[in-house]
């Protein structure tokens, strides 16, 4: 294969690659850049171009190439990074409005929700808005669709809606793949310094041979430049796990904050203390040098012995004169639904380096458990958060180009109950407004390929929402006895997705295309699912005493 291609000064060439296989730049007769043979095994290899003009470029086996892209860095803020998919027939160059059209066009891909244009995607990592720019990390695999070796991902958005697509912006300590091992640049968040620089903490994934066991996880921080497009170096600021708190390896997915009333940062990580799932506090006062203070948070004996094996993505976050944690406990099973890694939220004080919750109880945030390793940040009073969605029950069928959506932004709050409460962020109703859909003679609604929306007012029991495709279940919605339930096409009953929603009177649902997220008592129940099977619903029927509407959502191009 070889294709021309014209190139201006600073352009850089960025791609994953394993061989058998081989790539040449050349220009005229001049050789200005080649890999004369890619290795058996996954390789990140990257090229810039220096004075503008037309080469050719030249690939030996394009099945070698597994993910590529370029970018000029003086304006890929702006216009996005640029596909290159190689194929026997020649190089295909997809700017960001071509990525965006393909991505709308594929009907298997939620258009609402936040998806990389290939490949795996899971956490969403440190989440900030910088200016009038909102800066969404996430975790990626970039040699596939399914968890590898993890990197930073990278997309920025002046509405939350409509991303453009940047650089991979962290990458594994060493090449994982030549090791066989997996691992790599883990969770984190944003921190800004009370002078307004901007750093990450994040864990590193120390090379590991065993998913469950045996690793060594450790805390980073790297500073990037202005333009927030390379992370640079990074330095270890936390290596060791505490002594005699029976850590064993768990030990990851750090969130930062300068504590006023100490005169000194914190840090809390996720952990297990002698095999209980655990959120650590840890101080500092140089951000380098870390002290642990204790335990936050230690989980009762229950999580243990239903297979939690530890916290994953703790968040802990002042709102509203309260102080929130949320953690995700992995492993874990519910013994009376059969739901599995469950994410939780403790609302209370935090004093003198003590949590003091309000209740004993843990708030269930996300009924319907596709929602998971959620992260909030602060922006100008509002408390934002994104999450990943994924069905750990039902995987994904082969064959899609791409793995993991996020959830929609939400704005999280407390309510009178002292509930922590999600709704979607106003900015949904400008970037997809709604518009009103009219009931059939029969009652039901007929729906379009676009995303819509059901809203409910009054008095819930007995409500039933069944969407269709082609007669066929797409997902079914029922409030009876004060239980909110949710059954999918997929779903055989061995798991029930259910809440109490007691005195609820309003209840809201978001479907686009197998994404289905659940709303009620003013955003203090929430229930999101992921389905893979009919997701495309033509009708949908409503049976309910209270009020209701349905509308679709367009976007605004």
């Amino acid at each position: 294969m070889k294709s021309p291609v014209t190139l201006p000064a600073g352009y850089r060439l960025e791609f994953w690659a394993r061989g058998p296989g081989a790539i040449r730049i050349v220009q005229g007769e001049a050789l200005l850049w080649q890999v004369p043979a890619f290795p058996g095994y996954v390789d990140f290899f990257s090229y810039q171009h220096r004075e503008a003009g037309s080469v050719a470029v030249e690939c030996q086996s394009s099945e070698a190439i597994l993910w590529a892209y370029g970018y000029d860095p003086a304006t890929v803020t702006e216009t996005g990074i640029t596909l290159w998919e190689f194929s026997e027939d020649g190089l295909t160059l997809r700017s960001k409005l071509e990525i965006e059209a393909a991505m709308r066009s594929d009907p298997a891909r939620p258009i609402m929700h936040f998806s990389p244009p290939r490949q795996w995607m899971n956490d969403p990592n440190g989440l900030c808005r910088i200016g009038d720019t909102w800066h969404l990390f996430y975790q990626f695999h970039p040699a596939g669709t399914d968890w590898g070796p993890m990197h930073w991902g990278h997309a920025v958005s002046t509405d939350l809606f409509n991303w453009t697509h940047l650089p991979v912006f962290l990458h594994p300590e060493q090449n994982l793949w030549r090791l066989g091992a997996s691992g790599g640049a883990f969770s984190g968040s944003a921190f800004a310094d009370r002078d307004g620089s901007r750093m990450f903490f994040y864990t590193e994934r120390l090379p590991a041979y065993d998913l469950f066991a045996g690793y060594r996880e450790v805390q980073k921080l790297v500073r990037p430049g202005r333009d927030v497009l390379r992370a640079g170096s990074s330095d270890t600021v936390l290596a060791l796990r505490p002594d005699g708190q029976g850590v064993a390896h768990d030990f990851r997915d750090p969130k930062v904050w300068w504590d006023a009333a100490a005169g000194a940062y914190r840090m809390v990580l996720g952990a297990a203390i002698h095999g209980d799932p655990a959120v650590l506090l840890y101080g500092s006062d140089s951000l380098s040098d870390w002290t642990y203070l204790g335990p936050l948070y230690r989980a009762p004996a229950h999580y243990r012995e239903n297979g939690a094996r530890a916290v994953e993505c703790p968040d802990f976050f002042p709102l509203n004169g309260k102080w929130v944690m949320v953690m995700g406990f992995v492993g874990y099973t519910e013994p009376a639904t059969g739901r599995h890694n469950l994410l939780y939220a403790r609302i209370g004080d935090f004093r003198n380096d003590r949590f003091v919750p309000d209740a004993d109880d843990l708030q269930v945030l996300d009924f319907g458990t596709d929602f998971y390793a959620m992260q909030s940040f602060e922006a100008e009073g509002r408390q934002i958060a994104f999450a990943w969605l994924f069905n750990w029950q039902s995987r994904k069928p082969p064959g899609s180009p791409y793995s993991g959506e996020m959830s929609l932004p939400r704005e999280l709050g407390l309510d009178g109950s002292g509930r922590l409460v999600m709704q979607p962020v106003a900015e949904l109703d400008s970037a997809w407004p709604v518009s009103l859909l009219n009931s059939e003679p029969d009652g039901s609604v007929l729906l379009r390929d676009a995303p819509f929306e059901l809203r409910l007012t009054g008095s819930l029991d007995g409500t039933k929402i069944v969407a269709t495709q082609g007669g066929a279940l797409s997902f079914e919605l029922s409030v009876s006895d004060d239980r909110l339930a949710v059954r999918l096409a997929e779903d055989d009953g061995k798991i029930r997705y259910e809440a109490t929603c007691g005195s609820a009177t309003d209840l809201r649902v978001i479907y686009d295309r197998g994404i289905l997220e659940v709303f009620a008592d003013n955003g203090a129940i929430c229930g999101t699912r992921r389905s893979y099977s009919n997701i495309g619903p033509d009708r949908v029927e409503v049976t309910s005493a209270a009020q209701f509407t349905v509308s679709e959502r367009r976007a605004v191009r």
